[in-house]
């Protein structure tokens, strides 16, 4: 990726980082009578760090807490990187990579660490844990690695999007490596591939030690790595002398203190800020589950089908049985489909009807008969809608966010009072750049759906974003997986085109422009120093929920 990046690009990148690092010896925290004229090890710090690479390259915050990578460079419309930006000392060991603190408590890991510590109690040397606990070792690795891996092709889907299918999207470390305390002062600047871990040729390594017996060492033939227990972290060897791409000589300021007392005297230009507004929402409910056979699984509802048309397809489905096969198994799959289809029976009883059916024809081994019987009791594989919670009240309280009465109903009743061309807005995904025409659509506004390539957009969201095989349900354990369980939405200033890009947000801590069930969690500034107050006075009586409901609470 460096070599492909802007010449002037990666000058002003350097000029940037080097002048922050020369004021290294301000935060030296040297003795006064210290004699010793050994340089400082140079400052770089990481926040900073990817805020100046996103600033020099034109390139996308990906860091949202919910993704593995810090950015993401848009070189063309087909070439595309999504890039971890690392900084660590030249002679620094292995680098956290991935955290899975939530997967070690909620997937039985802790048991299996457990297992593991009694098995070391009976081993003499690290070669005998290692022996005895390498299927433990093995499994757990691989389970590591599918969640990494899942999150990596998510992130990757969501950078490639859905409008060409040959975009090709790689991923990189990029790394700065200032040199070590006492010697002449450099940054080092280094690039790593960001694979996904090789399944299929993990090798075990064996504990880091006889006493650690919990943090164990793997690798894939390409990649060396460390899993830690204590804080589920996973951990990589970056091969420091052996990925430095450039070095940048360095030279201290020798008055750094000088600049911060004039700090002050500088000019600062107001920057425009080109966001409007934004909101943003969970996925699941309140219940924690996201809602089946709509939204994200609106591809599981029921058939949307006339009556009348069902029963015809019904009779031919019966002919073609009838020619074809027995008169038992006739009876069982049209017996099955006018349950299904043509009987009131509720919901839950009818996906129970629908998946014996599948399975009963996929026994027959008959294409034509799979296909013609899946198009009756299936929605379109690819059918998705984006949910609005409590459409009624997000429109009232945004009227013009989409759109300008994009969401207005008609007097008293929950239909849509504007023609779809009237809440029609650019829907503009923010990782892939992707654009796409999409309207407020379904009762009370509650649907955000794509006019155009709706199977495309599906098939993307479903196969590429949340990792789903085909008719595989969207579930909370998948987002918890994949560190995405929300969704923004952007307003800008200068341009009608509405952003999306998918997030994490902590339950107990949403944003503040959080609105749905999870808002409800949201307390003020203003709140927060009352309750303090309360507590620190030690207040002996019950103190009330200062919780009010906002204009923009659900």
């Amino acid at each position: 990726m460096w070599f492909n990046l802007n010449k002037e690009d990666k000058q002003n990148y350097k000029l940037l980082i080097t002048n922050f690092a020369s004021l290294s010896e301000a935060f030296s925290q040297k003795k006064e009578d210290e004699e010793s004229e050994d340089f400082v090890a140079p400052i770089i710090n990481s926040k900073f760090q990817e805020t100046v690479f996103q600033k020099s390259f034109n390139a996308f915050g990906e860091d949202i807490s919910n993704t593995s990578f810090d950015a993401s460079i848009i070189l063309d419309e087909k070439n595309k990187y999504l890039v971890g930006i690392k900084s660590f000392g030249i002679s620094s060991g292995d680098q956290k990579i991935a955290q899975f603190k939530s997967d070690s408590q909620s997937r039985g890991w802790i048991d299996k660490f457990n297992t593991i510590r009694d098995n070391s109690q009976n081993a003499k040397t690290k070669e005998e844990n290692d022996s005895i606990n390498n299927n433990y070792y093995y499994e757990l690795a691989k389970e590591i690695s599918l969640l990494r891996n899942k999150r990596i092709a998510s992130s990757k889907e969501q950078l490639k999007g859905f409008v060409y299918d040959d975009v090709t999207v790689k991923s990189v470390y990029h790394v700065l490596m200032p040199s070590k305390k006492g010697e002449n002062p450099k940054i080092y600047v280094g690039e790593i591939d960001y694979l996904p871990i090789d399944i299929e040729n993990i090798e075990i390594e064996g504990a880091t030690s006889l006493k650690t017996p919990t943090n164990f060492k793997f690798n894939d033939g390409k990649h060396f790595y460390k899993y830690t227990s204590a804080d589920s972290q996973l951990y990589m060897n970056f091969k420091n002398k052996d990925i430095i791409l450039e070095e940048w000589e360095l030279e201290y300021v020798k008055d750094p203190f000088y600049i911060f007392e004039n700090l002050h005297l500088l000019s600062r230009k107001s920057e425009k800020n080109k966001i409007l507004q934004t909101v943003s929402w969970m996925i699941p409910n309140k219940d924690g589950k996201v809602e089946e056979s709509s939204g994200f699984n609106a591809f599981d509802g029921s058939s949307k089908i006339g009556k009348s048309t069902r029963e015809k397809r019904i009779k031919k489905v019966e002919k073609y049985l009838r020619d074809n096969f027995s008169i038992e198994d006739s009876n069982v799959i049209i017996d099955l489909l006018k349950k299904i289809l043509i009987e009131n029976n509720k919901t839950a009883e009818k996906k129970e009807l629908r998946f014996k059916l599948i399975n009963y024809i996929k026994n027959l081994n008959d294409d034509y008969l799979t296909y013609e019987i899946e198009k009756m009791v299936y929605r379109p594989v690819g059918e998705v809608y984006i949910p609005i919670p409590d459409s009624r009240k997000f429109h009232k309280n945004f009227p013009d966010f989409f759109t300008k009465d994009a969401g207005k109903l008609e007097e008293g009743k929950s239909s849509l009072a504007l023609p779809k061309e009237n809440r029609t807005f650019k829907l503009k995904f923010i990782s892939s750049g992707n654009v796409i025409d999409a309207y407020i659509n379904q009762d009370s506004g509650k649907a955000i759906q794509s006019i155009d390539r709706q199977d495309i957009l599906g098939e993307w969201l479903l196969r590429g974003v949340f990792q789903l095989e085909e008719r595989e349900l969207l579930t909370s354990e998948r987002l918890a997986e994949l560190h995405i369980n929300a969704i923004r939405f952007i307003k800008y200033v200068d341009t009608d085109e509405i952003g999306i890009e998918f997030i994490w947000i902590d339950e107990n801590n949403p944003p503040e422009d959080s609105i749905g069930w999870v808002a409800k969690n949201k307390i003020s500034n203003i709140e927060k120093i009352k309750i303090n107050r309360r507590l620190n006075k030690n207040i002996s009586r019950k103190v009330a929920d200062p919780q009010e409901d906002s204009d923009y609470s659900y």
